[in-house]
């Protein structure tokens, strides 16, 4: 016999907004409901409908656009095409993915810094706080979602389509790595102060000082998931 999964309101919301983008209720490019449209349509909470209209900005379902709301994301070219993903190359390493993610999240934190509004920042703080408590909690689930979110959230404020898709298949990629890493304790804990000292990077507008800090963020990181492989080897 199973055992009986509890799913939290948020979940069941985030899967009903996305079952509906895929099966076309909402096409590629159109606008979605407002958060109290979705209220009244879902039966739940406008905090509810605001994490999940997050996470689904965070797993490439939904754009975020400032002061014109949310829309259905058009799919990725791979998506399309059924092809196969860029990465799906021989002998690619994690070390391989990480000097791309390197690359791509200096130069995205750069343009996101500069171009962010306050409400963007103000959602990307409350990201943090989010993890903040699931780190308290020590819901690694949560914490796994949310440290990828927190990346991609600062990607989505560049309003560059091209990195924001280039992002969507690099976190795809990743996140059996991610994963791998968050089995450690202290791997979540490392985030803690990188996330916060990126974030006042946006308070500041300092657009270098971001790089670097994105640039040591992601070797920590690196470092880590190179431990959490050894250790199970």
């Amino acid at each position: 016999m199973e055992e009986i999964k509890r799913v939290s309101i948020t979940d069941s919301a985030v899967k009903a907004i996305k079952q509906a983008i895929l099966t076309g209720e909402y096409e590629p490019g159109s606008k979605l409901p407002t958060e109290a449209q979705f209220c009244d349509l879902l039966k739940v909470s406008r905090t509810t409908i605001r994490e999940a209209l997050r996470i689904l900005q965070a797993l490439g379902y939904v754009d975020m656009r400032p002061g014109k709301g949310a829309f259905a994301a058009d799919p990725l070219p791979s998506q399309q095409t059924g092809s196969n993903s860029w990465y799906e190359v021989d002998g690619l390493s994690y070390r391989d993915l990480m000097e791309v993610r390197i690359a791509v999240e200096t130069l995205a934190v750069q343009l996101a810094v500069t171009r962010a509004v306050p409400e963007q920042i103000a959602c990307l703080q409350d990201v943090h706080n989010e993890y903040l408590e699931a780190a308290a909690a020590y819901d690694s689930v949560k914490l796994i979602l949310l440290d990828e979110m927190f990346h991609t959230t600062i990607v989505s404020f560049t309003n560059n389509q091209l990195l924001n898709n280039l992002n969507v298949e690099i976190q795809d990629c990743f996140k059996p790595y991610r994963t791998k890493s968050f089995t450690n304790n202290e791997t979540y804990k490392n985030a803690i102060p990188a996330h916060a000292n990126l974030l006042d990077c946006f308070y500041t507008k300092d657009a270098q000082r971001a790089a670097k800090e994105m640039r040591r963020h992601l070797e920590i990181s690196l470092k880590d998931i190179t431990a959490a492989f050894l250790h199970t080897d």
